[in-house]
């Protein structure tokens, strides 16, 4: 394990469950200090192959997911490193051109899908919380996300991919996940006073380990 200057935050939980809004919540409890990192962008590039056969990929599944980097890149922020961000276009399955210069910080918030499910990532987490939410409120944002985001096509083509590979790879992936969380926050839960809580205990763990001065100053 790679000796660690910053205090790590794993967010996780089913599609649509408001991973990103809470950790924009806890976010905005340590501002300057936060490095927020959506696992979503680290989906493995799909350019090698047909447009056909990207839109038909399984990406509720974490061999969807380039741990490998996204562990590189971790390594390197707790380091005092920057790094340059992918950023994954979900319309075409492939990484654009242009990246993302991130600066390290004291506090790295990571959310997705499936970060519980790599355990070399897995074991990088001082806290893992995670997200449940209802299936049928899941299945709703869901599909608004995947046509607003043009994630699909159509409104049958989103709710064909739920069906077919975000329903069954929930059961087998995604939801197993909770057992290995340090704190479950149900989404109708998900208000100030949960956030308020959690960001008191990460910062007593934060003054505890010394990280909150680490990196503040740093420029890339």
């Amino acid at each position: 394990m790679t000796k660690k200057s910053a205090f790590i935050i794993g967010i996780v939980g089913a599609t649509g469950s408001g991973k990103s809004m809470f950790s924009k919540m806890l976010s905005d409890h340590f501002e300057g200090k936060v490095v927020h990192i959506s696992s979503d962008m680290y989906y493995k590039d799909q350019s090698t192959k047909p447009l056909a056969k990207r839109i038909l990929s399984n990406m509720d599944r974490p061999q969807a997911v380039d741990f490998s980097l996204l562990i590189k890149h971790l390594k390197n922020l707790i380091k005092g490193r920057c790094i340059e961000q992918p950023i994954f276009d979900f319309a075409t399955h492939t990484r654009k051109k242009r990246k993302i210069i991130v600066e390290p910080k004291s506090v790295i918030i990571i959310e997705g899908l499936l970060l519980l499910a790599d355990k070399k990532l897995r074991d990088f987490f001082d806290l893992k919380i995670y997200i449940e939410v209802d299936d049928d409120l899941r299945l709703a944002r869901r599909i608004k996300r995947d046509v607003e985001e043009k994630r699909s096509k159509s409104l049958e083509m989103a709710i064909a991919q739920y069906l077919v590979s975000a329903r069954p790879m929930h059961k087998l992936f995604v939801e197993p996940q909770k057992d290995l969380a340090n704190i479950i926050v149900p989404w109708n839960k998900m208000d100030q006073e949960a956030v308020d809580t959690i960001s008191a205990r990460i910062r007593e763990m934060l003054r505890i380990k010394g990280y909150i001065n680490n990196h503040n100053n740093m420029k890339c």
